[in-house]
């Protein structure tokens, strides 16, 4: 779930972890509730129990897909990460230390460069958030007016007002 709380997923990776482990926890679960009844020792036998695991398995591809995860850490951060644009936007120039900005941890900041004028739209701030096991290439924009530009590198999505999710070369 650590990896759907971005504003791009790590789709492939989560992929390859989720579906091992979670088979897995299905076998296990399998093997540990056939051995208690065979024993006897599973209370009222099998009963609703076996509903369980789907049950919690089904939350949460439920919240994956509405993106839940994504939208309470995005939402829980806004104000800090409102603040940490406006130390931005105040000193672009200034080099930001890593920090905790909400639930996001982010190093350095940026005037966001508008590719048709080729000029830093003043106001503007655009900050990568750094993952604990992979690569740092994606991060959030706050746009005063007008919308970003894509490149073959460079992809946004907007997420409310002036705040858009950016995804970047991951230098590879």
């Amino acid at each position: 779930m650590l990896w759907a709380s971005y504003p791009y997923w790590y789709g492939a990776e989560m992929l390859l972890y989720a579906a091992p482990v979670g088979w897995l926890l299905l076998a296990y679960w399998g093997i540990r509730m056939a051995w208690a009844d065979h024993k006897g020792t599973l209370t009222g036998g099998l009963g609703s129990r076996w509903f369980w695991p789907w049950f919690v398995a089904g939350g949460v591809v439920l919240a994956l897909i509405a993106d839940a995860p994504f939208w309470i850490r995005f939402t829980i951060s806004e104000p800090s990460m409102n603040a940490y644009v406006k130390a931005v936007a105040a000193n672009p120039d200034r080099e930001e230390p890593c920090q905790w900005v909400g639930l996001y941890y982010v190093c350095d900041g940026w005037d966001y460069l508008d590719l048709d004028t080729g000029e830093r739209v003043p106001g503007s701030a655009e900050f990568t958030v750094h993952d604990w096991f992979l690569h740092d290439n994606k991060g959030f924009l706050w746009l005063p007016a007008g919308e970003p530009d894509e490149t073959a590198d460079d992809s946004y999505r907007h997420l409310k007002e002036h705040w858009y999710g950016a995804e970047g070369w991951d230098h590879w």
